[in-house]
């Protein structure tokens, strides 16, 4: 089975368990944008969302309704950026999903850093009941590229 059909079928099981236990109805709509972010690269932008959801005419508001519900659900996460304005993404749940990132907050750029030291650090931390399952490490600041601009002014 490949990968994303392997996600969706997980996302749909938590959707269906979270649905139940709250007393919602099932809707064949939500399960169509279900499938959509499971097949999106991740992370993704709500308008990158409601392009692909567009050819299933599926509205501008049902997609935002569903963004929120997924996130309650456990299913997605919500990572704010500054790309020179702030941007929401969107990242489906993943056990062990580490993402450790250092962002210029004048052009926006965002470079994925691996740094063994820090990733030690959070996984031989303990903490007192608790288990953490994945993190994420947003470095902001000024890349290089801005700062010698910024020095020829």
């Amino acid at each position: 089975m490949p990968t994303s059909q392997r996600t969706y079928k997980a996302a749909t099981e938590r959707l269906n368990a979270y649905v139940r236990e709250h007393g919602l109805r099932a809707s064949r709509v939500r399960d169509l944008v279900l499938q959509q972010v499971c097949q999106l690269p991740q992370p993704f932008t709500a308008a990158q969302l409601e392009e692909v959801c567009q050819a299933e005419r599926i509205s501008t508001g049902t997609v935002y309704n569903c963004l929120d519900l997924f996130i309650m659900a456990q299913i997605l996460h919500a990572i704010k950026r500054q790309r020179g304005k702030a941007v929401m993404e969107y990242e489906l749940i993943g056990s062990g999903v580490v993402r450790m990132e250092v962002i210029c907050r004048k052009c926006g750029r965002v470079t994925e850093i691996h740094d063994k030291a820090i990733t030690r650090l959070v996984q031989e931390r303990k903490y007192s009941n608790f288990t953490p399952q994945q993190y994420s490490l947003f470095v902001y600041g000024e890349c290089k590229v801005c700062r010698r601009l910024k020095k020829s002014e």
